[in-house]
C-alpha cells in the first residue's frame, strides 16, 4: 500500500506540478529510495540508460523548438530561457514518472499488491492477472541478461546502432526472449488450469496485512508530494 501511495505522489508531481525545482527534488527522492532499496544503484541506472537518453533527446528538442522568452544563444540555433525551462520540465516529467514506476515494479511484492486490490473489491481473476504482469518484468530482465551472456560467450555482438545491428538484435535477442516468455506463459496456463483457477466467483486469502511504521511514512511522503504539487501550481513556483 505504501509503495502505491508514493508512486501516486510522484506521478502527481510529474503531471500536475509546473515547478522544475520540485521535480528535481522529487527525482532526488527517487534516487534516495533506490539507495535504500535492495536493488543495486548501478544496476538500476543501467536498466534506465535508454530512458535517460530519451529524456535528453526530449530536453534538446523542446529547448530548440521553443521560441518564446529571452534569447540566450542565437548561433547556430536560437535557444531561449523559456525554452530551457520547458525542456527541463518535459525531461524531468518523463524521468520522474518512468523511474518511479520502474522502482515501484522492482521493489513491490506482486502478491501483496494483488491481495490489496482483492480486498478493495477487485475480482481475484484480475488481481492474479496483475500479479503475473508484474512477475514477468524481472523474468524478462533475467532472460535478457542470460541471452546477452550467451551471446558474449559465442562472440555475437547484437548492437542496435545500425539497421543491420537492429536486425541481428531482433534475431539473436528478441526472438529467444520472446520464445522463453511464451514457454513460461504456457506452463503457467497449464498449471492454473490444473488447479481449476477461476472456478469459483470468490477466493479466500491467507495473507493478513497490518499497518506498519513504513506505511505511515509513505502516507507522509505522499502528502508532502501532493501538497508541493498543489502549492507550486497555485503560486507558480519555478
Amino acid at each position: 500500500m505504501g509503495n502505491l501511495l508514493i508512486l501516486a505522489g510522484f506521478v502527481t508531481v510529474g503531471l500536475a506540478a509546473p515547478s522544475v525545482l520540485l521535480k528535481v527534488g522529487a527525482l532526488g527522492l527517487v534516487c534516495a529510495l533506490v539507495l535504500l532499496s535492495d536493488d543495486e544503484p548501478l544496476r538500476f541506472l543501467a536498466s534506465l540508460r535508454f530512458i535517460l537518453l530519451f529524456a535528453l533527446l526530449l530536453f534538446i528538442v523542446q529547448a530548440v523548438s521553443t521560441r518564446a522568452g529571452t534569447s540566450l544563444i542565437d548561433v547556430p540555433l536560437r535557444i531561449t530561457d523559456r525554452g530551457l525551462l520547458a525542456g527541463a520540465g518535459m525531461a524531468l516529467r518523463f524521468l520522474l514518472i518512468l523511474t518511479s514506476s520502474f522502482l515501484f515494479v522492482t521493489v513491490t511484492d506482486p502478491d501483496r499488491l494483488a491481495h490489496l486490490f482483492i480486498r478493495l473489491g477487485v475480482p481475484y481473476r484480475y488481481g492474479y492477472a496483475f500479479i503475473l504482469a508484474l512477475r514477468f518484468v524481472p523474468f524478462f530482465r533475467n532472460e535478457m541478461r542470460t541471452v546477452r551472456e550467451a551471446q558474449q560467450i559465442r562472440g555475437i555482438r547484437a548492437s542496435v546502432r545500425t539497421l543491420a545491428g537492429i536486425r541481428r538484435a531482433v534475431r539473436f535477442t528478441f526472438v529467444p526472449v520472446l520464445v522463453s516468455g511464451l514457454i513460461r506463459v504456457d506452463s503457467i496456463a497449464m498449471s492454473m488450469k490444473g488447479r481449476a483457477f477461476g472456478l469459483h466467483p470468490k477466493r479466500s486469502s491467507s495473507v493478513v496485512e497490518r499497518w506498519h511504521i513504513e506505511d505511515a511514512l509513505a502516507v507522509l511522503i505522499t502528502a508532502c508530494l501532493v501538497a508541493g504539487a498543489v502549492l507550486s501550481r497555485r503560486f507558480a513556483w519555478m
